[in-house]
């Protein structure tokens, strides 16, 4: 949205900022008017006096008519695509509502008005007029400066909701991106087991399940527990256990301090699933996962290891997985925190550094 006409905003009545501004801006030109005239040395009090009632007509027609200026200038074309028609129409605006306000100031208040004192003082006409017309630009000024100023808060804030936005749909992408053959492999191993080992069957139901539960109606996008990222992986885990038994052996070591640190949602997933893919080496070989998480001063670190080599699909970390780890860390974290894939003797190590964050308190 990169004009006014894009963003139509509503009457600028309708925003409490539109009439705080308007009775700040005309009691502070009343007063300092009034000052003013009580500074030259040509006037005393009893002739200020005097002329308050029209002091007060003029600022009060003054706030009407520019109220209603406000809503053709809030709708003049962009002075970016269109620079010459915004200043033009901005003085047109301007001057018409000033040659509008000064003869209607002079026939509101004519009743009052001493009785030889004519309607208009063809004298005093000319310049009391571009006076007027001066005021209305000043003010057109002022407004247009304000509006731009919101609008630029406006748009400003489009941008970053767009960009959450696209941030919470790659993550949802993920979300429910769930491997199909891990869901079709799966589900043939229950099949295979409902006729061989029924509790076994049953158990892998209920990974199944809570698996599901944890990936596909989970909300917490942003941020939830450690403890609970780590629930929905063991899950997972103890799905892949059963398919392949003594061949995958698992280990947990969270530390008690970091189970209630918040992270970022379904982000432990994409790197075990890496590990079980990538894993598994000459057949009849076990591949050992070992998933950690402890505190080194005010970072906090969650490694996934497995046994075996780094391939070169894995070091380029250029699967969907990895990439949107990488994203969403460089997204709530920026330069703070990262995501390190490497090789050492015998295991493959994912390392994740990020910021300590606080638990959020339970009610």
């Amino acid at each position: 949205m990169t004009d006014r006409h894009a963003r139509r905003l509503p009457p600028p009545w309708s925003f409490p900022w539109f009439w705080k501004a308007q009775g700040a801006g005309w009691l502070l030109y009343f007063t300092g008017a009034l000052v003013s005239a009580l500074a030259a040395e040509e006037q005393g009090g009893d002739a200020i006096l005097a002329t308050m009632p029209f002091r007060v007509v003029r600022v009060t027609l003054g706030f009407l008519v520019s109220s209603g200026l406000a809503v053709p200038l809030q709708r003049l074309p962009s002075v970016r695509s269109h620079p010459h028609r915004f200043v033009g129409l901005a003085l047109l605006g301007a001057t018409l509502a000033g040659t509008v306000w000064y003869p209607s100031y002079r026939v509101v208040s004519h009743p009052w008005r001493p009785e030889d004192e004519g309607l208009f003082d063809l004298g005093c006409f000319l310049p009391c007029l571009l006076e007027h017309i001066w005021l209305m630009l000043t003010w057109s000024i002022l407004f247009l400066a304000a509006t731009e100023l919101r609008l630029a808060s406006a748009r400003e804030q489009d941008k970053l909701r767009a960009e959450q936005m696209a941030s919470e749909a790659r993550f949802q992408m993920l979300v429910y991106q769930v491997n199909p053959h891990f869901l079709f492999n799966a589900l043939n191993s229950i099949r295979a087991l409902a006729t061989e080992d029924v509790m076994r069957a049953r158990d892998m139901i209920t990974q199944l399940s809570a698996f599901l539960r944890h990936t596909l109606t989970d909300r917490a996008i942003h941020a939830m527990p450690l403890s609970r990222e780590v629930e929905s992986v063991a899950a997972y885990l103890a799905i892949e256990k059963v398919r392949h038994e003594e061949l995958l052996q698992i280990r947990f070591d969270i530390a008690d301090e970091v189970r209630d640190v918040p992270i970022p949602g379904f982000l432990l997933h994409p790197l075990v699933e890496n590990a079980v893919t990538h894993g598994f080496g000459a057949p009849g070989v076990p591949l050992h996962i070992d998933v950690r998480a402890y505190r080194v001063d005010d970072q906090l670190i969650v490694e996934v290891v497995n046994s075996g080599t780094l391939t070169s699909a894995r070091v380029d970390g250029t699967g969907i997985g990895l990439r949107n780890v990488r994203e969403r860390l460089a997204h709530r974290f920026g330069s703070r925190a990262a995501l390190a894939l490497e090789e050492t003797p015998g295991a493959v190590v994912a390392r994740i550094t990020m910021p300590l964050e606080k638990p959020e308190r339970r009610t």
